[in-house]
C-alpha cells in the first residue's frame, strides 16, 4: 500500500509554493508527465530485454550450444531480436520520451491531448512484443531492422503516426513563432520515420520490387533508421541538455542550419554503401560511398559546437549527472561517425564487408550516442517531471561507468574482430574455420563488455523505480525544489 501511495504521489504531486516563474513549467510537465513516465518505464523494460538477449547472442558467437535445447533461443533468432528490441523497444521509446517532453517545455504552455501520446505509445510497445515474439516463434522476415513479421507491422506504424500527430500538435500550438533546433530534428525523425518505414513496407513486402532492387531498399532503409531516425532525436536531445545542464549557449549555434541539412542529405543515402561489390549497379553503391564521404561537413560542424561547448565548461561536467552521459554521447557520435566514413570506402570495405566490424560500429552508434543521450535526457527529465531529487547520485555514477565501459568493450571487440576476420579471409593460406577460431577471443570479450552493459542497465532500472516509488521528502513537497538541485533550469535572463 505504501508503494501505491508513493507511486500516486510522484504521477500527482502536491506542490507548496512556487511563484510566477516556476508555474508554467510546473504546468507543462503535468500535461505530459503520464505519457512521459509511461514512455520511460518501457524504455527501462526493454534495455533489460535488449541487454540479456545481446548476452545470449553474445554468448553463442564462441559457445554455439549454449542454450541449444530452447529452439526459440537459436542464434538465427536471438541476433535479429536483439537488435529489434534495441532500436524498436529501447531507442524509440526512450528517444520519443526524451524529445516529447523538450517539445513540450519547447513550446512555452501545456500541451492537452496527451491521452493520444499515452495510447499510441501503449499500442507502439504492444506491437514491439508482438514483433518480439513473432521473430522467436519463426516469423521472422529477413531483412535486417523489418524482421517483424507482417501482422506486427501495420500496427507499430499507426502508433507511431499517433504520436508524430502528438508532436505535430505540441509544434503547432507554441507559444512562440521563432523556433529551436531541436525542433528542426524533432520533426525531421517524426517524418522521415513515416516516409522511410511505409516505402520499406510496399515496395519489399507489400508490392514486392523485381530483383535486387528489394536489398537496395533495406540497404536504404537501415541506413536511414540510424541516420534519419534515431540520430535526430539524439540530437535534439543534445541541443537542448547541453545548455540547460552547462549554463551556456551551444558555440557555433549559427552554424545549425549547415549541419542540418547536410546531415538529412548525406544521411538519407549513406546506408547505400553497404552494396559495393554487390551484384547491383556500380552507380548505386557509388552515390552510398560519395553520401557517406560528404558526412564529414555536418560531423566536423557538430564536433565544433559539441566539443567547444563542452570544453567551455569542462569542470561543470563532472557535477551534473546528466551531462556526464551527454559528454560520452558526444565521444561516441564522433569516434562512430569517422569510422563509418572510412569504413564505407571501397578500399576498406575490400576487407571488413561480412565481418562484425559494421556490427561494433553500429553498436557504437546506436547505443553509445543515442542510448547514452537518451539516458543523460532521462537523469534530466525525471527530477523535474516528479519534482524528486535522484535518489543517489552513487549508483548513478557507478552505471554511467559500468555501462560506458560495456558499450566501449563491446564495440571495440566487435570492430577489433571484423579487421582481423576480414583481414584473414582475404588472406590465401588461412581457411575459414581457422579465420572463425582465431577471433574466438573477441567474442569472448565482447560477452563480458554485455555483462557490463546488463549490469549498467539493471542500476538504471533501480535508479529509476527507486525514485519513482520513494516516499517525497518535506523538502520534495516544494515547488521550488529545483532551484538548489545539481542540475539547475537555466531561462534566460
Amino acid at each position: 500500500m505504501r508503494f501505491i501511495c508513493n507511486l500516486c504521489s510522484s504521477l500527482f504531486p502536491s506542490l507548496e509554493g512556487g511563484g510566477s516563474q516556476r508555474e508554467r513549467e510546473l504546468g507543462i510537465d503535468a500535461s505530459t508527465r503520464f505519457a512521459t513516465l509511461g514512455t520511460i518505464k518501457a524504455s527501462v523494460f526493454w534495455l533489460l530485454v535488449a541487454s540479456l538477449l545481446g548476452l545470449i547472442s553474445s554468448i553463442k558467437l564462441h559457445s554455439p550450444s549454449y542454450l541449444a535445447e530452447f529452439s526459440c533461443l537459436s542464434y538465427g533468432k536471438v541476433y535479429p531480436a536483439f537488435w529489434n528490441v534495441l532500436v524498436y523497444g529501447w531507442l524509440f521509446n526512450a528517444g520519443l520520451a526524451c524529445v516529447c517532453w523538450i517539445s513540450a517545455r519547447l513550446a512555452g504552455r501545456p500541451i492537452g491531448n496527451s491521452y493520444l501520446l499515452t495510447i499510441a505509445g501503449g499500442a507502439w510497445n504492444f506491437a514491439v512484443i508482438v514483433g518480439l515474439v513473432g521473430i522467436l516463434v519463426g516469423d521472422q522476415r529477413p531483412f535486417r531492422l523489418l524482421e517483424f513479421p507482417s501482422y506486427a507491422a501495420p500496427l507499430l506504424f499507426v502508433s507511431f503516426l499517433g504520436m508524430g500527430i502528438w508532436i505535430l500538435l505540441a509544434f503547432k500550438a507554441r507559444a512562440y513563432r521563432s523556433t529551436f533546433v531541436s525542433q528542426w530534428y524533432v520533426l525531421a525523425a517524426v517524418f522521415s520515420f513515416v516516409w522511410i518505414y511505409m516505402i520499406a513496407q510496399v515496395m519489399i513486402f507489400l508490392v514486392p520490387a523485381q530483383g535486387v532492387f528489394q536489398s537496395v531498399v533495406a540497404s536504404w532503409f537501415f541506413g536511414n533508421l540510424s541516420g534519419l531516425v534515431i540520430a535526430p532525436l539524439a540530437f535534439a536531445t543534445l541541443y537542448y541538455l547541453i545548455p540547460k545542464t552547462l549554463g551556456q549557449h551551444i558555440v557555433g549555434y549559427r552554424q545549425s542550419g549547415i549541419a542540418f541539412w547536410t546531415w538529412l542529405a548525406a544521411s538519407s543515402c549513406s546506408g547505400l554503401a553497404a552494396l559495393v561489390n554487390g551484384p547491383f549497379p556500380a552507380w548505386v553503391a557509388s552515390v552510398g560511398v560519395i553520401a557517406s564521404f560528404a558526412l564529414f561537413l555536418p560531423v566536423s560542424i557538430f564536433g565544433m559546437q559539441f566539443v567547444s561547448s563542452l570544453l567551455s565548461s569542462f569542470s561543470k561536467i563532472w557535477d551534473s549527472l546528466s551531462a556526464r552521459f551527454v559528454a560520452y554521447s558526444v565521444v561516441a557520435f564522433l569516434v562512430a561517425s569517422l569510422l563509418i566514413v572510412f569504413g564505407s570506402l571501397r578500399g576498406p570495405q575490400e576487407t571488413l564487408q561480412f565481418t562484425q566490424f559494421e556490427n561494433g560500429l553500429r553498436f557504437l552508434f546506436l547505443a553509445g550516442f543515442g542510448g547514452m543521450a537518451f539516458m543523460g535526457g532521462s537523469y534530466f527529465i525525471l527530477p523535474r517531471l516528479l519534482n524528486k531529487e535522484l535518489p543517489s547520485s552513487g549508483l548513478i555514477d557507478v552505471q554511467f561507468w559500468i555501462q560506458g565501459l560495456g558499450i566501449f568493450v563491446i564495440a571495440a571487440s566487435l570492430i577489433s574482430a571484423g579487421s582481423a576476420h576480414g583481414a584473414l579471409l582475404n588472406g590465401s593460406e588461412v581457411d575459414t574455420v581457422q579465420a572463425l577460431a582465431s577471433v574466438q577471443p573477441y567474442f569472448f570479450i565482447a560477452t563480458l563488455g554485455f555483462v557490463f552493459f546488463l549490469s549498467g542497465s539493471l542500476m538504471y532500472a533501480v535508479s529509476f523505480f527507486w525514485m519513482l516509488l520513494s516516499s517525497r521528502s518535506e523538502k520534495e513537497k516544494s515547488a521550488e525544489l529545483l532551484k538548489s538541485a545539481p542540475e539547475l533550469e537555466y531561462t534566460p535572463s
